[in-house]
């Protein structure tokens, strides 16, 4: 079973031969409320010590379908006019293709109902030209913490993301001369949580609708008495999700350290125990030594006999 917010500080204090706690939740007691911060503080760091099996989620986004509109487009200035309806659009999370607007052009600012600025100066104006904004920048889980490295998919054309774009090889492709692939790219820019963002923008037909999914890790390491996850303990029936016992030592460890109290033996115990969670924690695969990995589970020379086939005439 899991443990409370209030076992793990129990667990604490009857293992270092401290007074016993009744309650963590607004204990006035120096010691009860630095071992409650630092319980969360030790749930805080073994979380991202390994991607826990606990902590593995997935995403799904689906690719919005593109706003096709007109405007007024001056050159030389970045503001467009007379667009029937900016409802919908977001700054800093829509790219804009039209003529006379250069590649890679980006929606910075919605100004009103009929007015937006772009980031690049037109080379061609016009009145009424046909536009086409797109989503290419979308939001992570608000419960994100990190990226579980391959695990990008396009699942509606079955192939894989291409990315994380370095910004090196993101500028190549928006500003060169060979803007686009057969393939989307993705790259993570700017803060959380719109910060997850495309190459090319789904401008294009057959680009949506288009389902995409990746794997990531989550910051939400515990949960309330209902089941709800959240990032940390703060009332004695909260409980962890990841390992409690393991909270429990690296807890004493912390806690002593701050006491300015010897506390290598009680780290080296629970660096012990983290690490072997992590070893064993979702199992691992067997690793051939052989040049060339044998597939069992298909009809090969390793698994289908040299004679005495089956039925009638065979050898």
């Amino acid at each position: 079973m899991p443990l409370t917010l209030l076992q793990i500080a129990q667990r604490v204090a009857a293992e270092l031969g401290l007074p016993a706690i009744a309650t963590v939740e607004g204990n006035a007691d120096n010691t009860v409320r630095q071992i409650n911060a630092l319980i969360n503080r030790s749930g805080d760091n073994i979380y991202q010590e390994y991607p826990w099996i606990v902590s593995q989620e997935y995403h799904i986004v689906d690719i919005e379908a593109p706003i096709d509109t007109t405007g007024d487009v001056v050159v030389g200035d970045t503001t467009i006019t007379n667009i029937p309806s900016t409802a919908g659009i977001v700054a800093n999370q829509f790219a804009i293709v039209g003529d006379g607007l250069l590649t890679s052009t980006r929606v910075v600012e919605v100004v009103d109902g009929t007015t937006i600025v772009i980031d690049q100066q037109p080379t061609i104006g016009g009145t009424g030209v046909a536009l086409t904004i797109a989503r290419d920048t979308y939001a992570v889980p608000d419960d994100f913490k990190w990226f579980a490295n391959m695990t990008m998919w396009d699942r509606t054309n079955h192939w894989q993301l291409i990315g994380p774009m370095s910004p090196q090889a993101d500028q190549w492709m928006r500003s060169g001369i060979v803007p686009t692939g057969p393939r989307r790219r993705w790259r993570q820019v700017g803060t959380e949580p719109t910060n997850w963002r495309l190459w090319p923008p789904p401008t294009a037909s057959g680009d949506y609708p288009a389902t995409l999914i990746f794997e990531y890790n989550s910051k939400y390491w515990a949960a309330n008495a209902a089941g709800t996850r959240q990032e940390g303990l703060t009332i004695d029936t909260d409980y962890a999700v990841i390992d409690g016992q393991a909270i429990v030592l690296d807890t004493k460890w912390r806690l002593w350290q701050a006491k300015g109290f010897n506390y290598g033996a009680l780290q080296a115990e629970a660096l012990d125990y983290l690490a072997r969670l992590g070893a064993r924690d979702g199992g691992s695969p067997d690793l051939s030594l052989a040049r060339r990995m044998s597939n069992f589970y298909l009809l090969n020379q390793e698994n289908v006999p040299d004679g005495n086939w089956p039925g009638d005439g065979n050898p």
